[in-house]
């Protein structure tokens, strides 16, 4: 009796072992930052283009297909996107950038922060739905660092993003008067003609 009760705390134990490496590993791949490299858009010396103003005029005109290469994208962002962290936070934590990955069907938007010293990166992968009239944006997953996670463990990220799409209301509304807007590989389709 004493050597079953044995192996039962032992068996216990073990377990319990396992699970705590299980989230020291977690939490290290949580904080492994993303790879945050992004390629050079266009030609050195090159004036970059005016985003917004090209795809209001797109809108206006309902002409013909704009595609925006991923690094443009990323250029613009970079451009647009300052340290937008209350100044009591400054101190010890900055927002570094938004990184814009681009595949079919699916835009990854990587959020980096430096945070004591260590930077500290969240994706969240979206998808673009038109209903009608209306584009909806949905989350579809994400990670945290290296972490993949399902949509909803992501919510903790909700109020940042709500920041970024007040600070990029121009883009995004500039955006959504296209008729039909499309990830694919390293660039984004935007067709305002009508169907």
């Amino acid at each position: 009796m004493v050597h079953v009760a044995r192996l039962v705390k032992f068996l216990f134990h073990l377990l319990l072992l396992t699970l705590l490496s299980a989230l020291a590993g977690a939490a290290w791949v949580a904080h492994r930052p993303a790879d945050m490299s992004v390629p050079e858009a266009g030609r050195p010396g090159a004036k970059p283009r005016d985003l917004v103003d090209d795809l209001k005029q797109a809108a206006i005109k309902g002409s013909g297909l704009v595609e925006v290469g991923e690094a443009e994208l990323n250029r613009h962002l970079a451009k647009v996107l300052g340290s937008q962290v209350p100044a009591s936070l400054a101190a010890w934590a900055r927002f570094e950038r938004l990184k814009v990955d681009l595949e079919p069907d699916v835009a990854h938007l990587t959020l980096a922060w430096e945070v004591a010293g260590h930077r500290s990166t969240a994706t969240v992968d979206l998808r673009v739905v038109r209903l009608e009239k209306v584009f909806r944006i949905e989350v579809v997953g994400g990670a945290y660092g290296h972490l993949q996670v399902p949509r909803g463990l992501l919510r903790p990220l909700a109020p940042v993003l709500r920041g970024l799409s007040d600070v990029l209301h121009e883009e995004i509304t500039a955006l959504f008067q296209m008729n039909r807007v499309t990830f694919a590989q390293n660039k984004l389709v935007l067709d305002p003609r009508f169907p």
